[in-house]
């Protein structure tokens, strides 16, 4: 009976762990995105004056998270790890409470982009680790003695953990959530005619196939047949094929958002201009010009806040807003290569391709560019899970 108990504790303690472990990995691989959910809690709770410091906390936090889930899940420092996992837990539910009756703009932001929980099945996901955390952790007595072996499997894991935010630090994401994601086509009006009040603009339905579509810049191919003229009301999930909306304008407030789905094109993202390299974009800029693409740079800020800037009279200049910005390229600086309105790659500024590089990527097929991208990346991110679990459980 007593061996029973036992196990069932270290299930739920095991279970409680591993949800721990996810959320921590899917925070820690996109860093930039997890400061922005920090951000928006600490403007909820009228703590914007340490915003700056949102991306730090989020990854101290995010970290601290994964080390919990990784001690509960190899059975070490059991009375510690209970300890902090009631407190994270009450933390947590206590937020996810308040945000539940206050309902606020907001995603709780428990898994990252990955998974997008309602304040309210935010809280009851919480109210549910309690019920575990009740019967893994009481009595806070009698935890049983570890294998000394998963102290070492514990420490392999916190330093794995640790180089998985070093590397996204640096590096955009191994798995993107965002809607920019590459594969996606992008939407934009050649008329602008979305920035109407009413919502509603025309678009020309093609049928190909037996399948009809809506349009309203160029045609992905030339075997569709037009159908008729239309005019479709706008709002968020309903977008033309659902594809996600660039838009950015030139000095004079002119939406320039066609130049983004036609041809070859990189475009580079500066949502931080006072800490942007403008050197190096100006040579990657030179570089993407070089290999036969047309290149931009989209700011997160106003004509004023640039000229006061050391930026090249070489770049083409484009402004755009600041979340937008974060969410087509994680990397301050970072570039992302569109064929045709379709987000073909992206990269942060240490990873731009060189000339050679430039070259091959821009003249090959788009469709074998972007998978290949998307494969190498997902073996990677998956590589790194298989070798945390391996740590954890085998070890």
């Amino acid at each position: 009976m007593k061996a029973a108990h036992h196990r069932f504790r270290r299930i739920c303690a095991i279970i409680i762990g591993i949800v721990l472990l996810c959320s921590s990995l899917l925070k820690l691989m996109d860093p930039v995105g997890t400061g922005l959910i920090v951000r928006e809690y600490l403007s909820f709770f009228h703590l914007g004056f340490i915003g700056g410091a949102a991306k730090v906390l989020g990854a101290l936090l995010a970290l601290l998270e994964g080390t919990v889930g990784a001690a509960l899940i190899t059975g070490v420092f059991r009375k510690a790890a209970a300890t902090v996992t009631w407190a994270l837990l009450g933390f947590f539910t206590l937020i996810t409470l308040i945000l539940w009756i206050a309902n606020p703009a907001m995603d709780c932001g428990c898994f990252g982009e990955a998974i997008h929980l309602t304040h309210a099945q935010s809280f009851l996901k919480n109210i549910v680790l309690l019920v575990l955390a009740f019967g893994a952790f009481l009595p806070m007595t009698q935890f049983g003695i570890p294998f000394t072996r998963k102290k070492v499997s514990f420490a392999l894991s916190v330093v794995a953990l640790v180089i998985a935010l070093w590397y996204s630090w640096k590096h955009l994401p191994l798995i993107d959530f965002t809607e920019f994601a590459p594969g996606v086509e992008l939407y934009a009006s050649l008329d602008n005619d979305y920035q109407k009040d009413d919502g509603l603009f025309p678009t020309l339905i093609y049928e190909k196939d037996g399948q009809q579509g809506s349009f309203t810049g160029i045609l992905p191919d030339s075997n569709w047949s037009f159908v008729r003229a239309d005019t479709l009301k706008r709002n968020g999930r309903y977008l033309p094929q659902s594809k996600p909306m660039l838009s950015f304008t030139d000095a004079s407030g002119e939406y320039q958002d066609e130049k983004a789905v036609i041809g070859k094109v990189v475009l580079f993202s500066v949502y931080k201009p006072e800490k942007a390299d403008w050197k190096r974009l100006e040579q990657q800029a030179e570089t993407a010009k070089n290999a036969g693409a047309a290149a931009f740079v989209l700011v997160a800020s106003d004509p004023e806040t640039i000229d006061g800037l050391s930026v090249p009279p070489t770049l083409e200049i484009y402004y755009a807003d600041y979340k937008t910005l974060l969410t087509l390229n994680r990397a301050n600086g970072g570039g992302s290569y569109f064929s045709n309105g379709e987000l073909v790659t992206k990269w942060a500024p240490c990873d731009a391709p060189k000339t050679d590089g430039m070259g091959a990527m821009i003249w090959s097929d788009p469709i074998d560019v972007s998978t290949q991208h998307v494969i190498k990346r997902r073996i990677r991110a998956q590589g790194f899970c298989l070798y945390l679990a391996a740590l954890l459980i085998l070890v």
